[in-house]
């Protein structure tokens, strides 16, 4: 049985490979500060601006997709997480907030999706 740390760093490089393949840049994954953790922050060269990326995998959807367990308490602490984040590396170009689901069906086979301006900052 894999343990849950294990899982979503599968997730987080399931993540970064697809939108690398978007044609995002990767800078840092599992960031954290007193606020929380951002589970990767990339580079969108076609908007010239840094993603904050919230990964969500979900094997099961019976209490909603990935996207959808993104409720407003987690868009709350993801909001304070990026000002830390600002502040700690003195960033305060364009910014935005997505999320990227993925569901795993029985069998393995994923589905993802891919929200921009998921979190409005």
């Amino acid at each position: 049985m894999a343990i849950p740390r294990d899982i979503g760093a599968s997730g987080e490089a399931e993540a970064r490979q697809y939108l690398e393949g978007k044609g995002y840049h990767y800078l840092a994954a599992n960031w954290q500060c007193k606020a929380g953790e951002l589970d990767l922050i990339m580079y969108d060269p076609a908007e010239d601006c840094r993603v904050v990326v919230e990964v969500r995998l979900r094997r099961r959807t019976t209490y909603g997709t990935g996207d959808e367990t993104v409720a407003w308490q987690k868009q709350k602490k993801l909001l304070r997480a990026i000002a830390w984040y600002q502040q700690a590396e003195n960033y305060w170009d364009d910014i935005r907030c997505d999320v990227v689901s993925i569901e795993v069906a029985p069998g393995g086979k994923q589905t993802i999706h891919h929200i921009e301006y998921a979190v409005q900052l």
